[in-house]
């Protein structure tokens, strides 16, 4: 059974924000340059291997996964993010959660109680 993993579009910006070229990485992992102008692109595993092992060696930094995993303009963030992080404790913020996912897709939340 093969795997898809989503990678979003945003990872790209954020690379050529880091000083590291999007394009370069798509060349190194052998995909096509318009997934840097996709929302979002669904990777087969061993495309996301070579994505990553490429962002490794196109970039000088070999801790790029941190600075490129941490977002710091809110503007980017997902509306539930948002929404959690408004939220004044860790129950209230899973709350606000599975009501954004009743709202905007066929997902569940269910939050039970340990008491």
């Amino acid at each position: 059974m093969k795997k898809h993993f989503r990678v979003s579009g945003s990872t790209f910006t954020r690379l050529e924000e880091l000083g590291v070229s999007a394009a370069a990485v798509l060349r190194g992992a052998g995909l096509s340059q318009a997934c840097a102008k996709e929302p979002r692109t669904l990777l087969k595993t061993d495309e996301l291997f070579a994505l990553w092992r490429a962002i490794g060696e196109v970039s000088a930094d070999p801790a790029i996964g941190l600075p490129l995993g941490t977002e710091t303009k809110i503007e980017r963030f997902h509306p539930i993010g948002v929404a959690s992080l408004t939220s004044n404790n860790f129950g209230e913020a899973i709350s606000q959660m599975a009501r954004y996912k009743q709202v905007s897709c066929p997902e569940e939340i269910v939050q039970k109680k340990p008491w």
